[in-house]
């Protein structure tokens, strides 16, 4: 797949999603070439943000309470990325659509990209534009599971594929909140 099938991907539910319904990859495949790499962006853009400019954000943590927070901020998206997995399965199941672990895992695992690419906001000394780009990868996970819902789940019924969709949204953005609360007030003064 091009790069450019993956930009069109939270517009569209065809294209790269279906090529990608018709992957089955394994659990450990999808967890090692994309979840853990991935993964690695947020902790060390923390550690980063920590270094270079604290201030911005209103931290003062030392160096090692930075890497400590990043080691245990990876640590949880590592859980959290096929705990998501399994609440997709179960809310898809609750809905009568059957779905192996190992798609919603991709699932799970695509919808969260945005997310972990929002971390790269922290490079820039700008709280705004930060927020501003955390906003917009909750923004953009969001259509990347609804698109992966219809395709993935393969929910044909669009307001099914909505609820799905908006239950599973529920559930990770809160998540991902109380990870970003986590990290905040860990690093407070």
């Amino acid at each position: 797949m091009s790069t450019l099938d993956y930009l069109k991907m939270p517009f569209s539910a065809h294209g790269a999603w279906d090529k990608l319904s018709t992957v089955h990859p394994a659990v450990w495949k999808t967890l090692l070439s994309l979840v853990l790499p991935l993964s690695l962006i947020p902790p060390a853009m923390l550690i980063y943000a920590g270094a270079h400019h604290p201030e911005v954000y209103w931290m003062s943590a030392s160096p090692q309470r930075f890497q400590l927070i990043a080691a245990l901020f990876l640590a949880a998206e590592l859980c959290t990325v096929p705990l998501m997995a399994q609440a997709i399965k179960t809310i898809a199941e609750a809905h009568q659509v059957r779905v192996e672990f190992r798609d919603t895992l991709m699932l799970s695992a695509i919808s969260a990209v945005p997310m972990w690419l929002s971390a790269l906001a922290l490079a820039i000394p700008s709280l705004l534009l930060t927020v501003s780009l955390l906003v917009l990868g909750l923004l953009a996970a969001l259509m990347l599971l609804f698109q992966g819902s219809t395709t993935i789940l393969k929910i044909s019924n669009e307001m099914e594929a909505q609820e799905v969709c908006s239950q599973a949204y529920a559930v990770g953005a809160l998540v991902w909140t109380l990870l970003c609360v986590f990290v905040k007030l860990s690093l407070m003064a």
